[in-house]
């Protein structure tokens, strides 16, 4: 059979063995062979439960002006446009811009915060003042020389004394709007984007939250699907969304420099047969060894939940449900791009699709269920089994996420039978002759055989 050919194939070559060995290194590094070291305790009263994430405007509009305060003063801001923290500076225009941005918030003149800025000269921009004693300083000359002089201990106007508190007028929609527009300046990526706000702010479980999350990780999950979310959480974001694109790449190069294409195209099957087929044993050698390995996870917590019925096949039904559609996608991006340019492409275009996705949703790692994730996230750390009924809200979302990755991997495969059909016809047609030269002589031999 065709599909257990290609199967068989694929799964005794080199690329395949390196695959196996990147998918278990990189999940043994993400911890999830180690699900069994720590059990799920039922809470107690009195202890701590911990916190969680709450959107208070009360506790967010204070604590965000004091961040944007404090990296204004030093004018280095911290963001993560593509999930690498980058450091940003200002220039005097920016942070005139930022100045007002803080005025706004604050009820402040710019001019005054920008003149209170901690630790800066506004009189001798750019110049830089050391304090090397208790009565003395040292500071430049304008000469490219230093002079030491005594510490002028008088306090500045407002320098080190200037607290910004937020407008008692000013609502929440208004100051989100604030935020915002600093981290529009910014460049974004910054925790002053509207949607990351709620960092700002957190408030205590308590015993009833804190039994609740436990009845549904209990009752609701069963316990192994907990576990088998976070599995899927790390599987999914650190290697099932951008390896594959290598297997498939790799081994549709490797049939065209073994120069196959003349054979399969004189095969009596269709184009749609051929491609199919490669596609889903690229699929079943991809999940094989994740199945697997989701299982060898899984099973390290049973032994620790005797007397809880536990949902024996949680792990397989998060395993198609929640990373096939990645496998899918990123081995169609491998096939069609490979078809269409018969180079590596695929490599470098999923490459950067899985890096921006991945930095992307390093602030949205507890709910990061965007329609367009290429890797859906749902991890708190080692607790992440705890939050079922932020799953059970969630739950619909990763659902059209998923179809949504499964039908455009669908429609790629699509155009690669487009690609291949119209470059088999043309192989066909170019090797024609060859063909017939080539039955016409091993015709010959027969005869001369039987002869």
């Amino acid at each position: 059979m065709l599909f257990w050919h290609e199967v068989k194939k694929i799964v005794r070559s080199v690329p395949w063995l390196l695959f196996v060995a990147a998918v278990s290194i990189g999940l043994y590094s993400q911890g999830v062979f180690r699900f069994g070291e720590e059990r799920l305790e039922k809470p107690q009263p009195g202890e701590n439960y911990g916190v969680k994430a709450a959107e208070i405007p009360e506790q967010i509009m204070p604590a965000a002006l004091e961040a944007l305060w404090a990296e204004f003063c030093e004018n280095d801001y911290v963001t993560y446009p593509i999930g690498f923290i980058r450091h940003v500076k200002l220039d005097e225009q920016e942070q005139a811009q930022m100045a007002e941005i803080l005025s706004e918030l604050t009820g402040i003149e710019a001019e005054t915060l920008l003149s209170g800025r901690a630790g800066e000269d506004h009189e001798n921009s750019g110049q830089m003042t050391m304090e090397i004693g208790g009565n003395m300083q040292m500071e430049p000359d304008g000469d490219g020389g230093l002079i030491v002089s005594p510490a002028d201990k008088e306090p500045q106007e407002n320098a080190d004394e200037l607290h910004p508190a937020v407008r008692a007028d000013m609502d929440y929609a208004q100051f989100q709007e604030r935020m915002q527009q600093a981290d529009d300046l910014l460049g974004g990526g910054s925790s002053y984007e509207a949607a990351s706000l709620s960092g700002f702010s957190s408030t205590p479980l308590t015993y009833e939250e804190a039994l609740e999350r436990y009845d549904l990780a209990v009752y609701s999950d069963r316990i192994t699907g907990g576990y088998a979310r976070l599995f899927c959480d790390y599987a999914g974001v650190m290697t099932l969304s951008l390896l594959p694109v290598f297997l498939a790449v790799i081994l549709c190069m490797k049939d065209r420099q073994a120069q196959m294409e003349e054979l399969i195209y004189a095969r009596p099957i269709s184009s749609l047969r051929i491609v199919t087929v490669r596609y889903l044993a690229l699929l079943t050698a991809a999940m094989l060894p994740v199945v697997l390995l989701s299982y060898l996870s899984n099973i390290q917590v049973w032994g620790l939940y005797k007397g809880i019925r536990l949902d024996y096949l949680a792990p397989l039904a998060y395993d198609f449900g929640w990373l096939l559609p990645g496998v899918m996608i990123s081995t169609a991006v491998g096939m069609f791009l490979t078809e269409l340019t018969g180079t590596p492409a695929a490599v470098a275009v999923q490459g950067l699709w899985w890096l921006v996705d991945l930095n992307q949703g390093l602030r949205t790692v507890s709910s990061g269920y965007a329609l367009f994730r290429l890797a859906p996230r749902h991890n708190a750390g080692i607790h992440s089994w705890f939050r079922t009924g932020d799953f059970q809200v969630h739950a619909a979302d990763l659902v059209k996420n998923r179809l949504l990755f499964a039908g455009l991997s669908l429609v790629l495969i699509a155009l690669t039978v487009l690609v291949y059909e119209k470059k088999r016809r043309r192989g066909k047609n170019s090797g024609k002759g060859t063909f017939k030269r080539a039955l016409s002589g091993l015709g010959s031999r027969l005869h001369q055989s039987e002869t």
